[in-house]
């Protein structure tokens, strides 16, 4: 039994999890998609998001899985170029581009070590109800069925 269901186990749901996980709850995370995937993503930690890194223990582990510091962006739009990093938040100056394999896993990782249980392979496919509260989930684990 379980406090709370993520439904979604990539940097948003994984987060979640992770700090409910380490704020006492009972927490599964599910996702369709095993550990570590690739997404198509665009993904960029300005220092704000760095800076979240940082205060939940986690910075460190992303730069040791390879994400290097970013110190300068050129945007170029034609004949214009600007150069330049945003301002720091806190003690953090660097923003990172992590592929989305290192991040969701990175968080992912975290989530479980934090006290949830990670479902892979999980397809959900509704939401449980009585009357106006949600009481579970209702999907399928890949290769073994409902749940």
């Amino acid at each position: 039994m379980y406090d709370v269901v993520v439904v979604g186990a990539r940097c948003a749901g994984a987060s979640l999890a992770m700090l409910l996980a380490r704020a006492g709850h009972r927490v599964a995370l599910v996702d369709r998609a095993s550990f570590p995937s690739d997404t198509m993503s665009t993904h960029f930690l300005w220092q704000r998001g760095a800076a979240r890194l940082l205060s939940w223990g986690l910075l460190d582990r992303l730069e040791a899985r390879g994400c290097a510091p970013i110190r300068e962006i050129t945007f170029d739009v034609g004949p214009v170029q600007m150069s330049g990093i945003g301002p720091a938040v806190g003690s953090v100056a660097d923003a990172y581009s992590p592929r989305r394999t290192v991040l969701d896993a990175l968080l992912a990782d975290a989530a479980v070590e934090a006290g949830a249980e990670l479902i892979e392979g999980f397809v959900f496919r509704d939401v449980l109800r009585s009357g106006s509260q949600v009481t579970g989930v209702r999907g399928s684990v890949r290769g073994a069925g409902d749940v």
